[in-house]
């Protein structure tokens, strides 16, 4: 017989009496090798299954955080809440995108990305909206301190560095040692009008005004007082200008959400039909990303082309990568802001807000 070709799995065979026994122990090999391929990949397939169910669940949990966000209703809590960190949610879409892409997955990196559509869209729009010419009527700065003496001096300091005609803060300590107090003090007297209105044990609200302050009213929600909302009057260069300075209540609880809801309403009850200038400003505890949100612009008629270009991240400060806009500066009737950037770090845990509002030179802005 002749020679076979010399074979090796696990050992070598030669071509004798006993080559169909080498024969059969090289395809019960082959065999056993076969059998433990599955076994061998098993991990890799169930790592491979859990992460396709995962880009599937984050999906879902996107979803109403992107483009769901804009027909759920404003009135619920988790809603709310949830809303305010689209930004955020954007970020995580647009690295599962990329993601999913360097891995050839392109029908799910799609997926993601169609997820950003509709906030993308609204912001294009506002980005190619033609700008108008105004005039500026007022810088205004403000600022939640947190109730930290360190925040009142580096507000201190801020405020003679922009010089703003108006300013509101809230959460604003007791018991200021004396130099902090009076390096605040040298600031005030730079203001002719304002006011100083108790809110709770251990801090207050400060008004400051260049303009004349000719009436004001105060409004406290029946859910939970302590927190009081001003509407001001001013006398701007002979025109009037309502300011309705708020200090809401944080969506935390249902009685909180409730007594913040209250506060919305009464400014929109305050301002829906009125043909009159008017800025909002202060702490609302509201997302500019939120239905909320949506809904007080909407029916007041702020001016606000989109979230992105109607404010700017102030909470929380100390940590950075879930920064919200939950204080804002608003401005309707003939007057747009023309201008507004988040102030430097205060110790509090917000940032301040800095704008500028003007009057557009051909009219009325809708």
């Amino acid at each position: 017989m002749r020679s076979l070709t010399s074979l090796r799995v696990g050992q070598r065979c030669r071509t004798d009496s006993g080559a169909l026994a080498c024969v059969a122990h090289i395809a019960s090999e082959t065999s056993a090798i076969v059998a433990h391929v599955p076994e061998r990949n098993a991990p890799r397939l169930w790592a491979k299954r859990f992460l396709a169910l995962a880009g599937y669940l984050l999906l879902l949990v996107l979803v109403p955080l992107l483009p769901a966000r804009r027909v759920l209703p404003a009135d619920v809590l988790w809603v709310d809440v949830y809303s305010s960190f689209a930004v955020q949610g954007a970020i995580v879409a647009l690295t599962a995108a990329a993601l999913l892409a360097w891995r050839r997955r392109v029908l799910r990196a799609a997926a993601f990305i169609l997820l950003l559509a509709p906030d993308a869209v609204t912001e294009l729009r506002a980005a190619l909206s033609p700008g108008v010419a105004t005039v500026p009527v007022a810088r205004v700065y403000t600022a939640n301190l947190g109730q930290r003496a360190e925040a009142v001096r580096a507000t201190s300091r801020q405020l003679l560095q922009y010089l703003p005609d108006m300013v509101w803060l809230s959460e604003f300590p007791d018991g200021l040692s004396d130099e902090v107090a009076a390096e605040f003090a040298a600031v005030e007297d730079a203001y002719p009008f304002g006011l100083s209105w108790p809110a709770a044990t251990g801090r207050s609200l400060r008004f400051l005004s260049r303009f004349p302050l000719r009436a004001r009213e105060e409004f406290n929600a029946d859910q939970a007082p302590g927190r009081p909302a001003l509407r001001l009057l001013l006398d701007v260069r002979g025109a009037p200008l309502v300011v309705l300075a708020l200090h809401a209540h944080p969506p935390t609880s249902p009685w909180a959400y409730a007594a913040r809801n209250e506060a919305l309403a009464w400014v929109e009850e305050n301002l829906r039909g009125v043909d009159s200038d008017v800025v909002l400003l202060g702490d609302l505890n509201t997302s500019a990303f939120s239905p909320r949100f949506a809904q007080l612009v909407r029916d007041v008629g702020f001016e606000c082309r989109s979230p992105m270009r109607c404010s700017v991240g102030t909470w929380p400060a100390q940590v950075l990568p879930l920064l919200t806009p939950i204080d804002h500066v608003l401005a309707g009737g003939s007057l747009v802001v023309t201008k507004r950037i988040r102030g430097d770090a205060t110790g509090s845990d917000h940032f301040p807000v800095i704008a500028e509002v003007g009057r557009p030179v051909s009219g009325r802005v809708d």
